[in-house]
């Protein structure tokens, strides 16, 4: 049975390195190929403009779901109904793009193209041109492809930089982001070799692609070229770093069973799916009730949901960066030195006779640069022998994170004398701790030690009477996310005592973002009491956090209050108190339950399943049935795949617990809604929930 080469980051690092160790030519054997993954944030993801073009488009009557159910088929039906003039799309994309700051992993790919280490070719879907930006900023000039008029600037022979945007970029409105205009781009021409289908060809011919941050739609341009040159060996494999690793479902058996294709992602942990299948006496499969939740923006404190199943661009580049062990980019070390032999370079000629003369004076411009280099090196003699040692370790610390050396960055600022340190020097070590902790994520010793140190810098700044707002939600943040990597650890009374620091510093707070933080505190603190199987005291938890924003109207808050109260069910559920869960998941539909959020619909129907299934155990099962009733009533016209995936759940389980009562024509029609509903489904959970039903169906039968 055919299966896939999953590897590790750290393995396929060593291989890329190694493969360019042992290569005799100019060329590289490889080519970036970058996706939409390198650009968030800023901006948005194929999901949410989904849902903001589905809004637009409501304000003109257009309703209508698309036929088809992939990803790409939803992104152009809804695109193209709320902006159907090329024009428009090209306006919403600038909107998106124009004035928003350059992401970090298109710093870092910038940062590792700087010297051609790896290659000097660079393909993206990406209509933005935050790695141009980077580029021209860290001075390095470059050439850019986007359109099919343009391929010939391409020439994958020469050691310029080069940007392939197969797509377009939003400068231009005949950018393609429809998609039968991204499969139009995909054609080869029998007219003209000036197609992105015949440039990649041609680029495939002698390079195989890292794949960062890309999906992959078998129809675009990209697929479709790797399609035709994967029907022959590879010199060198093709790696495919995977966000999530189920990203892998979507995509075609042709490239996922390559014998050359290997997929990179993060770690393999135990399943942090929160509905878990089990067989009954007879052989059926079953489903359990929800066990308790951590709200995902809990989980997403560090800057990512579900933060250790994920392995973004950023942390792809950062390894990347520290095996071949770059440099930092010059503008960074010496930014008055790089400015001013930058204006030399495009510094014309001051002699008339050999050229034009300098009209805007940039030599005088250059001589200020020079002369300000040399009063800042005089400046930096100047201070006591201690002033600069701090200086050199501050600037010791900034080095080891540009370079991506996160580890080195904490050792360096655990040395450190805070106490001479200036404000600002106080705040930018706060910054790079927060660096550290986002990206050094599952290290969770050297995570604790940056929580430390934010909360130690920013409790410094406050008593130093800093007018900054800020420094409390930072305190708070790092409380919060120092308890949950205790919790991680296992150090559980330790993070308990976290979440109550969040509480006893911030609890009377009347703004929004501290209530949210004490919030969540609430919230996983009541989840770590149940792991120590004090559910009393987690339940007590919960009824705070319900107590003290129950009456709150901001949907953050109701998140929290909703998910206290599905906790709470479960809790009560485990004390064997009965109706007392059951009236708390009532609670959460009862407050919920006419909310348009998404969010918030995901915590009804999974408030309204738990309810099923705890009144089965019960043997009361027309009510479980009639709970299950209600979910299809209330979300079976939902398009959210996670509020589908509670609907195919809950016909599924309509139909055991028929079987249970021997009614078998009428377990066999729930089981068939099932298959007509989402037999056609992309979605691996709710593939699950097809194949179970018509498993059932062949024992009922």
């Amino acid at each position: 049975m055919k299966s896939l080469q999953w590897i590790d980051l750290e393995i396929a690092v060593n291989h890329i390195q190694h493969a360019l160790e042992d290569i005799n030519e100019d060329v590289s054997p490889f080519f970036f190929l970058v996706g939409a993954g390198i650009s968030h944030p800023p901006i948005p993801l194929a999901l949410d403009i989904i849902e903001h073009c589905k809004v637009t488009a409501g304000k003109y009557g257009k309703i209508n779901p698309p036929l088809e159910k992939q990803s790409i088929d939803k992104y152009s039906h809804w695109f193209q109904q709320a902006y159907p003039q090329p024009i428009q799309r090209q306006n919403y994309l600038r909107n998106l793009i124009e004035g928003k700051a350059i992401s970090a992993a298109n710093f870092r790919l910038a940062h590792l193209m700087l010297e051609k280490t790896i290659t000097n070719i660079v393909i993206t879907t990406n209509f933005d041109d935050f790695l141009s930006q980077a580029l021209t900023l860290f001075g390095k000039q470059h050439i850019v492809c986007d359109h099919p008029n343009t391929v010939e600037r391409i020439d994958t022979e020469q050691k310029d930089i080069q940007i392939i945007h197969v797509h377009g970029t939003h400068w231009f409105y005949d950018c393609c982001n429809l998609q039968g205009e991204i499969e139009g781009r995909s054609q080869p021409s029998g007219h003209t070799t000036l197609t992105m289908a015949a440039l990649l060809d041609r680029i495939l011919s002698r390079h195989s692609p890292l794949v960062i941050g890309y999906s992959g739609w078998e129809n675009d341009v990209i697929m479709t070229a790797l399609k035709r040159r994967l029907q022959n060996p590879l010199p060198y494999n093709l790696y495919w770093f995977c966000y999530r690793r189920d990203d892998v479902d979507t995509l075609p058996d042709w490239l996922k069973y390559h014998p050359q294709v290997y997929f990179v992602g993060p770690p393999v942990k135990e399943s942090s799916r929160q509905n878990v299948d089990e067989l009954n006496e007879n052989g059926k499969i079953a489903k359990k009730p929800m066990k308790e939740a951590i709200p995902e923006d809990v989980k997403g404190f560090l800057g990512k949901k579900d933060n250790e199943s994920t392995l973004p661009a950023q942390k792809v580049f950062d390894m990347l960066i520290q095996k071949f062990d770059l440099e930092a980019p010059e503008l960074t070390t010496d930014p008055l030195g790089f400015y001013a032999k930058y204006l030399c370079r495009t510094l014309m000629h001051d002699n008339p006779e050999k050229g034009e003369s300098d009209i805007y004076f940039i030599r005088s411009v250059i001589d200020r640069i020079e002369q300000a280099k040399e009063e800042e090196k005089v400046k930096l003699e100047k201070p006591k022998k201690k002033e600069k040692m701090i200086n050199h370790k501050v600037e010791e610390l900034r080095y080891a994170i540009r370079r991506s050396q996160y580890r080195e960055a904490i050792r360096l600022a655990t040395v450190i004398d805070k106490s001479e340190l200036s404000s600002q020097q106080l705040r930018e070590l706060m910054n790079a701790m927060w660096s550290a902790a986002t990206e050094l994520n599952d290290n969770y010793v050297e995570v604790l030690s940056s929580y430390d140190l934010i909360i130690k810098i920013a409790d410094t700044l406050l008593k130093k009477k800093i007018d900054d707002s800020t420094l409390l939600e930072w305190i708070a943040i790092a409380l919060v996310n120092k308890g949950f990597t205790l919790g991680k650890l296992n150090r559980n009374e330790d993070a308990i005592s976290a979440f109550d620091e969040v509480v006893r510093r911030f609890g009377d707070s009347t703004e929004t973002a501290m209530q949210e933080k004490v919030a969540i505190a609430l919230v996983i603190k009541g989840f770590t009491l149940g792991k120590l199987n004090l559910n009393e005291d987690a339940i007590s938890a919960f009824d705070e956090v319900v107590k003290r924003f129950g009456d709150s109207t901001e949907t953050t808050m109701q998140e929290k209050v909703a998910t206290a109260l599905f906790n709470k069910g479960v809790k009560l559920g485990e004390l064997n108190l009965n109706e007392d869960t059951i009236s708390a998941f009532d609670e959460v539909v009862k407050r919920f339950g006419d909310s348009t959020e998404t969010t918030m619909q995901e915590k009804v129907a999974t408030a309204l399943f738990n309810k099923g299934v705890k009144l089965g155990e019960l043997n009361l099962n027309e009510d479980a049935i009639s709970a299950y009733d209600e979910i299809v009533k209330r979300f079976g016209d939902s398009t959210e795949t996670t509020i589908q995936e509670k609907v195919a759940t809950a016909l599924f389980n309509k139909g055991f617990t028929l079987e249970v009562l021997n009614r078998n024509e009428d377990a066999i029609s729930a089981y068939d809604e099932v298959v007509r509903r989402f037999g056609d489904s992309t979605e691996t959970a709710i593939q699950e929930q097809v194949a179970k039903a018509l498993s059932n169906i062949k024992t009922v039968v």
